[in-house]
């Protein structure tokens, strides 16, 4: 019994990741284009979608302001699929580039008016992760795979692009009160940002039930790690980021999922991505029923420093945090 199980759970995980790639746009590419498509070999953009694009299903494959370049439109085309273009600068009289139309969108930016929750941890060291992360952003809808990845999640769930916003802030925030490298804390912040990338393919209801998940949900919903790291992976990107997303439910002490790693078998960015991720899971509504004060979740996050946790990082999310003063 257990061998069928395995086995339909690898079914599950095999059918789920070819209709990620399609619902993401990697399967108009053959293997050989895209190697082509790396970042040693830059793309000739021509023009931005003037829309969603969807496949004959309803599957977004590319999200509005996603550049093409003339390969893609031949597969979109060769596919019947129908799309609008803007042109590229100097291309037409109705011309855009990708910057802008990034930029200009505020969902690819850091939000002006943080969350009353940031307020509880040094305002200095937030500010720094804030700026850094909106630098990121707009270096991020520069690059063809990675702008689609996040405006996938944009146009996705807004809770979830919501959360993997807060999670990147407060992740950066403790990475760089270890001060990690910038390549290393690069990595890290592009881990944060997608770590729930694989729950764009979980159902809706799935989503919506927060704590009420029966067995059956709860195994489809444990899913989303798998599945977003192997579309990460799948985009060449290093360990250091697609582990994020595989292992960022792993428990210190080995009792997360999927594959109940402890201690130093966990990424270490994935280890400060699980802290970030629960303290904003904790206290965010539309995540967490009944949703926790600042201090509540800290609190649990605090006394499960060794056991859920890894001690250095809840250690770093300490000294950030400014505790108040008890009235004399």
């Amino acid at each position: 019994m257990g061998k069928i199980i395995r086995a339909t759970q690898w079914r599950f995980r095999l059918v789920s990741f070819k209709l990620m790639k399609i619902a993401l746009g990697c399967l108009l590419f053959t293997r050989k284009e895209r190697c082509t498509l790396n970042h040693k070999n830059p793309i000739e953009v021509i023009g931005y979608s003037a829309h969603n694009i969807f496949d004959k299903f309803g599957r977004l494959l590319l999200a509005k302001g996603a550049p093409l370049n003339r390969l893609l439109i031949q597969r979109l085309e060769r596919r019947k699929i129908f799309f609008q273009m803007v042109p590229q600068k100097g291309a037409g009289n109705h011309a855009a580039t990708h910057l802008s139309l990034g930029i200009q969108d505020t969902r690819f930016q850091v939000p002006g008016q943080l969350d009353k929750k940031f307020e509880r941890f040094d305002t200095e060291a937030v500010a720094l992760a804030s700026k850094y992360l909106n630098l990121l952003l707009a270096d991020l809808m520069e690059d063809p795979f990675l702008s689609n990845n996040l405006k996938i999640l944009a146009h996705g769930r807004r809770a979830t692009y919501s959360h993997s916003i807060n999670v990147a802030l407060l992740s950066i925030t403790i990475a760089q009160k270890l001060s990690l490298a910038n390549a290393k804390l690069r990595e890290l912040a592009l881990g944060a940002l997608y770590h729930d990338l694989g729950k764009m393919l979980l159902p809706k209801s799935v989503l919506d039930e927060n704590e009420t998940l029966c067995e059956g949900q709860c195994e489809l919903y444990q899913q989303h790690t798998q599945l977003g790291s192997e579309l990460l992976a799948a985009d060449k990107l290093p360990k250091s980021i697609y582990l994020v997303a595989l292992q960022h439910h792993e428990k210190y002490d080995g009792n997360g999922y999927l594959y109940g790693l402890a201690g130093d078998k966990i990424h270490f960015n994935a280890a400060i991505v699980a802290v970030a991720d629960a303290f904003d899971h904790f206290t965010t509504a539309a995540l967490q029923n009944p949703v926790l004060a600042v201090d509540e979740a800290l609190h649990k996050i605090f006394t499960s420093k060794g056991i859920d946790y890894h001690p250095l990082v809840v250690e770093q999310l300490e000294k950030l945090f400014i505790k108040l003063s008890l009235p004399s």
